[in-house]
């Protein structure tokens, strides 16, 4: 059995911890594969639960300054966990869906506003999406890693090498945050990838 079918099991026998939502967060630096786990984790889920939302920090984050106005990226991760917070978990408390705004990466504005059902899963994946505010509220906390040297190929892979400078600035703040925030030591599940 995979390690997302043998978590998915711990998931459905978890009582629903957000109104009707079994939330699982994911988290770890940049590259790590978070996206890749939780999109086979949600497969997983999806034969017992229907289909499961993924919510990726991606859409959340408001460029490379995580939220814009913070004064750096550590307060920024802070406040993205409380908008996570208001978006996401006090619809599902609700039960209502949620309908959250995603960020345009290209236009450098908040593009489309789409809806997340209050599924009995949902998956919250990326640095900073298991933070202290929402782990506290998950059925499972997942951290996931890779050595420095395949996270960086892998991310100028997907993303260009264009990249690279803002990359190089964002895994040095992703690092301090996930030790001031205490991330990895507080998750369920560490995994490398």
């Amino acid at each position: 059995m995979s390690t997302a079918a043998t978590l998915a099991d711990r998931v459905v026998a978890a009582a629903p911890s957000v109104g009707p939502v079994r939330l699982v967060c994911v988290d770890g630096p940049s590259g790590a594969g978070k996206t890749s786990f939780a999109a086979d984790l949600a497969r997983a889920l999806g034969t017992a639960l229907g289909p499961v939302p993924v919510v990726h920090g991606d859409e959340l984050y408001e460029g490379w300054a995580v939220v814009a106005g913070e004064a750096d990226r550590l307060a920024a991760f802070a406040v993205l966990a409380r908008r996570v917070e208001a978006w996401l978990l006090e619809p599902f408390r609700r039960g209502d869906d949620a309908r959250i705004p995603t960020w345009d990466w290209y236009a450098g504005v908040w593009g489309p506003t789409v809806t997340v059902p209050a599924a009995p899963a949902v998956i919250l994946e990326g640095v900073g999406l298991a933070a202290r505010g929402l782990r506290e509220h998950a059925v499972l906390s997942v951290w996931l890693d890779a050595d420095d040297a395949s996270r960086l190929e892998r991310v100028l892979a997907r993303d260009g090498v264009g990249v690279r400078a803002e990359l190089l600035a964002w895994r040095r703040d992703e690092t301090r945050w996930h030790e001031l925030d205490g991330t990895r030591a507080a998750l369920d599940v560490r995994l490398a990838t």
